[in-house]
């Protein structure tokens, strides 16, 4: 799925997030170089399993739109 997070120096940065479990997913970006690995937490919300550059409302941001895109596709 395509999902964006906010930096406050280069605006929306663009990627492509993966998983094969659905526990784990991969953020790699399209425009920057970067590659990420995010989990859900068990009581709500997203964080990196690893220590990562992004701030915590970045990995909140990826996470919602992870969550809305799932909600979205299995309500089809």
């Amino acid at each position: 799925m395509e999902v964006y997070f906010t930096s406050p120096t280069l605006g929306k940065i663009y990627g492509t997030v993966t998983t094969e479990d659905q526990l784990t997913y991969f953020f790699k970006g399209r425009t920057v170089l970067i590659c990420i690995g995010l989990c859900r937490k068990e009581t709500g919300g997203w964080f990196c399993p690893n220590d990562q550059w992004l701030h915590d409302y970045q990995v909140e941001e990826i996470g919602q739109q992870i969550d809305h895109t799932e909600n979205w596709l299995s309500a089809q």
